[in-house]
């Protein structure tokens, strides 16, 4: 058995089944979109999906199951180096860690589905990945929400992961995230001083934990972005977990916000997000500073 670490992964519903994608290959989730008719029969293939000047191929994947289609609901984008391709849903039941990844042999060839994943609270998930990505007709290039993802700070529409802390907009960048963490026990350090006096657990190793919304404890469990850092994983208490989006850097002055942690903002219309990461977090809760202080 791999000791790898079990990918973070955002679950969903589709015709009374679960299925899940790792968060890393998920570009995008369109809401209620115009859906149009491949006008050609394909294997799984159910609608096709007009978005960003590309015209996305979008499977059911209830097909894989041997189900008829029903070209409806929303979209998760997955993209890889295989291409675009649109999963239809149903409910977005949000970001998980599952407690186990196995392969799915009783699936057949060739239907994208390669693993199942066992998920608390949701039990059995179909995944679904980039890997299986050639199994279906694919558009060549990813949206361009997708493009340049690996700078946070430059160029425009890269995605983030959304969260909210005390009724307030905060957002990582892709490449800043290392895991996300759902429900999770949280464990007093002994000794400890603010602002590090919490930790939580993550693959074995004690992560750090912080809370921007100026309590002066954290519950028993809870939610956690973890941000990558110049010294290692450090664990971001939320309070909600949104959809990922991409946003476009702002030029305004993050010290606005009024908020640790926060490196820069960026918006998704007019709606303003502070941007945090984990370099940020280092900076203002522990006084060091980093590569890029300000």
């Amino acid at each position: 058995m791999s000791d790898a670490p079990l990918p973070s992964v955002l679950a969903f519903e589709r015709g009374g089944v679960s299925v899940c994608c790792p968060v890393a290959d998920v570009a995008e989730i369109v809401e209620e979109p115009v859906l149009g008719d491949p006008g050609y029969p394909v294997p799984l293939l159910a609608s096709t999906l007009l978005h960003r000047g590309l015209l996305i191929p979008v499977v059911d994947p209830v097909c894989v199951f041997d189900r008829p289609a029903s070209p409806q609901g929303d979209v998760v984008l997955i993209a890889g180096p295989g291409g675009t391709v649109g999963l239809l849903s149903d409910r977005v039941l949000g970001f998980r860690t599952p407690s186990t990844v196995a392969p799915a042999p009783w699936v057949p060839a060739g239907r994208i589905c390669r693993r199942v994943a066992v998920i608390d609270g949701v039990g059995q998930a179909f995944l679904f990945g980039a890997d299986g990505l050639a199994d279906v007709p694919a558009v060549a290039a990813p949206p361009p929400a997708t493009v340049d993802a690996t700078d946070a700070a430059a160029g425009g529409g890269v995605m983030h992961i959304v969260f909210t802390i005390d009724g307030r907009d905060y957002a990582a960048a892709y490449p800043e995230v290392g895991r996300i963490l759902h429900r999770q026990r949280v464990f007093r350090l002994p000794g400890a001083v603010p602002p590090v006096r919490h930790a939580v657990e993550m693959i074995g190793a004690v992560v750090p934990a912080f809370d921007l919304s100026g309590a002066d404890g954290m519950p028993e469990r809870g939610d956690f972005v973890v941000l990558v850092s110049p010294v290692g994983p450090l664990a971001l208490r939320v309070d909600g977990i949104g959809r990922p989006l991409p946003l476009t850097p702002d030029a305004g002055d993050p010290a606005w916000f009024a908020s640790r942690g926060v490196a820069a903002v960026a918006r998704v219309d007019e709606r303003p997000y502070a941007v945090v990461t984990g370099e940020a977090l280092l900076r203002d809760l522990i006084g060091q500073p980093g590569s890029g202080g300000r």
